[in-house]
């Protein structure tokens, strides 16, 4: 009787352990079967953002170009108009040149606006407030100015030239300042010669009186010095 009972319990031992193992391996495959798709769901979840746009915006960033500014500075625009007032320059006997650091090179119409930019900031110029100032400032930045000898045209040093004042001969912006290389030659022209530095001070007295360095000086305006014609 034992041994049959032994018997009975190795079979239905036996019958349960593959019972188990059978329900065992279908369990683990269920556990595969979650785990395949938590991974699915995870990757979908993630993939929510796809990969390529993420690299899109990365990557659609546009690049750096010149400001509009330099743009104009480039293509000749401040050559055919003056730097300071934006005046088209159509008398080349009064344009005077404005090398910028950086290499550009621009013009003024006229004589005076030559002591108007050493006064004033180049965000505070006419034709230069409508760009960003941070952009003035960058690209604005004067290296050396030169002037026209009223007589031969030749391209003078602004801070070596000789300057005298005619009311009888207006200039583009109405100061009636001309410049000389030879100071002996701007005594033809009028008794009293200025330097660039007096020059500059006449200037600065008319910003302080009437809150810009604009003079008046030409015949039928408001006459600051009497000087002979």
């Amino acid at each position: 009787m034992d041994v049959k009972m032994l018997a009975v319990g190795l079979v239905i031992g036996l019958i349960i352990g593959a019972a188990a193992g059978y329900l065992g391996g279908a369990g683990g495959a269920a556990s595969t079967a979650t785990v395949t798709k938590t991974a699915t769901v995870t990757t979908t979840a993630t993939s929510t953002i796809p990969t390529t746009v993420t690299t899109t915006v990365v990557q659609t960033v546009t690049p750096t170009g010149p400001s509009t500014l330099e743009a104009l500075l480039r293509n000749g625009t401040y050559w055919s108009r003056c730097v300071f007032c934006n005046m088209l320059i159509n008398d080349t006997r009064f344009a005077a040149l404005v090398v910028l650091e950086g290499g550009h090179t621009v013009r003024t119409d006229d004589i005076g606006c030559i002591f108007r930019m050493a006064l004033l900031p180049p965000e505070k110029w006419r034709a230069l407030q409508r760009y960003p100032p941070e952009d003035v400032k960058r690209l604005v930045k004067v290296e050396k100015v030169f002037v026209p000898d009223f007589h031969t045209g030749e391209y003078v040093e602004a801070e070596k030239a000789y300057y005298v004042i005619r009311q009888d001969m207006k200039t583009p912006m109405g100061d009636c300042v001309l410049a000389f290389k030879d100071p002996n030659h701007a005594k033809e022209m009028n008794s009293t010669v200025y330097t660039y530095s007096q020059m500059l001070q006449l200037y600065r007295q008319v910003m302080q009186e009437r809150g810009m360095p604009r003079p008046n000086w030409c015949r039928g305006g408001m006459a600051m010095h009497q000087h002979g014609g």
